[in-house]
């Protein structure tokens, strides 16, 4: 079995790296179309999570031959852009922004230890309707940012949003709209923080993260016409304990009556990372961005990212895989598996390939055909070498974005049983004055 690529192409492009921050042309996003086209989500705004809305801080497109040219697109083609379900809706996943907390009271401290041995584990709602509760805990990160920590259920409703949002187009509909599916999670969290971004004026001093997804978290259609999430949540807990473990863990939900709600079915908790191969590995927040992949024996396979430098870390860390037998309800001691990986890709083709795309620094392709088991040898798509000498003036000594020059997020899509379209930025993209600006490419993936 051999990779290929070809039909390298350059989708959209911005900018120079010199007058735009990070964020801005980036995470691209591939979307199948109910209509047999593909649509393209490209960020043009901060990287942040009050940015990060999937809709108005971006560009999309849309190609009618898989690729080979694209165009704005439509209301009309965006509403077609998702997971087809079973049932012939379309479900695309939405984030909730974060809410603000002006005129919102803390809670109040007291002298020593507010915990008394009677205390329930889980902090009560306050009385008082416009007061936070108690936090498990604050921490401050490695910017300066301050956040405290909360129990989701003992916030009051209307100061959150708790249920998930996706944009949905029903079967037999014109226009699709955005919709609410209700959440049967115990003891999430979520987290009061500062906004981090100074070139955003708009943002008030301390805002309340919603509990929601994020716009990478695919709907996935199992075997059986169930649906998954792979979600991943920051400051995260045993689900069915309740135990705080402090770490990003991949969470796994479930729905079988079409994404209108959803469960949670089992987590992959971070915990005994292998050390030796990753001495940096007490650094890492967790397990972030998972990705699943139903496989051919019937096993569920995982991918997840480690690479987070809130804590310290290096912009890169290793990916590692997990696998479940049962459906998802548990996952195997997850296994180091590359030594780098943001936002890695797991696909599955359907003449019984599956694709790993690992990144930054660097894209490389891994095939296998023995449901992840065993892995080819990488095929590269961007070098992991110093890609800062391409810049329009190179620097003497290059921060690590200048070296890498993409972001390096990408997105895989399959268009054929054999063949994937991979879309990735590239911030040394040549005008046709010479000028090197930020740009979307996209290639094709072949399996041989």
């Amino acid at each position: 079995m051999q990779l290929y690529k070809e039909n390298e192409r350059v989708v959209y492009i911005g900018d120079t790296m010199e007058n735009l921050s990070w964020g801005w042309v980036q995470f691209p996003k591939l979307y199948p179309m109910k209509n047999g086209n593909i649509g393209m989500y490209i960020h043009d705004d901060d990287d942040s999570w009050v940015c990060l809305d999937g809709d108005t801080a971006g560009k999309w497109m849309v190609t009618e031959d898989c690729g080979a040219s694209w165009s704005p697109a439509t209301k009309e083609d965006k509403d077609m852009m998702g997971t087809q379900l079973p049932n012939g809706d379309v479900l695309r996943s939405m984030p909730n922004p974060p809410e603000s907390l002006v005129g919102v009271k803390e809670a109040p401290w007291s002298f020593a230890t507010y915990h008394l041995p009677t205390d329930e584990l889980i902090p009560q709602k306050p009385e008082d309707k416009n007061q936070l509760p108690f936090p498990i805990t604050t921490y401050t990160d490695i910017f300066g940012l301050k956040y405290k920590v909360y129990f989701l259920d003992s916030i009051h409703d209307h100061m959150i949003e708790k249920r998930f949002c996706f944009h949905r187009l029903r079967n037999g509909e014109s226009e699709g709209g955005q919709v609410y599916a209700g959440v049967d999670w115990k003891y999430r969290t979520t987290v009061s923080f500062s906004p981090s971004h100074a070139t955003r004026k708009d943002l008030e001093s301390v805002m309340l993260n919603n509990a929601g997804l994020y716009t990478c978290r695919d709907v996935e259609v199992a075997p059986d016409g169930s649906l998954y999430l792979a979600h991943y949540r920051g400051n995260g807990t045993n689900p069915f304990t309740g135990v705080y473990e402090g770490t990003t863990n991949a969470y796994i939900l479930h729905s079988d009556d079409n994404g209108e709600t959803w469960q949670l079915r089992g987590y992959i908790p971070y915990k005994e990372p292998d050390e030796t191969r990753d001495p940096l590995a007490h650094l890492k927040n967790g397990f972030c961005e998972p990705k699943l992949a139903f496989t051919p024996d019937g096993s569920i396979l995982c991918i997840l990212r480690t690479c987070d430098v809130f804590r310290g870390a290096p912009e890169w860390g290793p990916t590692y895989l997990s696998r479940s037998e049962d459906g998802g309800y548990t996952w195997s001691k997850p296994e180091y598996f590359h030594d780098r990986g943001a936002l890695p890709q797991l696909i599955q083709l359907k003449n019984g390939v599956t694709l790993a795309v690992i990144t930054r620094p660097g894209i490389y392709v891994y095939a296998s055909c023995d449901s992840g088991r065993t892995w080819s040898d990488a095929l590269e798509v961007m070098t992991d070498g110093d890609r800062s000498v391409l810049a329009n003036h190179p620097p003497a000594r290059p921060n690590f974005h200048q070296w890498a020059g993409s972001c390096c997020n990408c997105t895989i899509l399959p268009i054929a049983d054999d063949r994937a379209l991979l879309a990735f930025s590239d911030f040394y993209v040549p005008d046709s004055d010479g000028i090197k600006r930020k740009g979307i490419k996209t290639v094709e993936i072949i399996v041989f």
